[in-house]
């Protein structure tokens, strides 16, 4: 498995904040929110699409994805960006 795979199965885990606590708990992947995953030199860059640009769990989400990608092998820094360019719509979310 590639260290780009490793990166998106365990930010894909994450439980995403809002759905928690509304009570519907599901993960940033079944929710579709993980656009890109780079790595360049050791450093990890993951880039979210999120339901809404001026999400207040951004900062949260940066970091636990940081907290569940530190002890992985060549991973010496992580890098949470949010997109701007992309929309989230619900047709991002998994079949579950």
């Amino acid at each position: 498995m590639s260290v780009v795979d490793r990166i998106r199965e365990r930010v894909a885990a994450i439980p995403e904040p809002c759905a928690f606590a509304m009570g519907r708990p599901t993960t940033l992947g079944a929710m579709g929110l993980i656009e890109a995953i780079e790595v360049e030199d050791g450093r990890a860059t993951v880039t979210l699409c999120l339901t809404d640009t001026a999400c207040v769990h951004f900062s949260s989400m940066q970091g636990y994805i940081a907290d569940v990608l530190n002890d992985l092998p060549g991973i010496t820094s992580v890098v949470v960006n949010q997109t701007l360019t992309e929309l989230w719509t619900p047709d991002r979310m998994g079949d579950a």
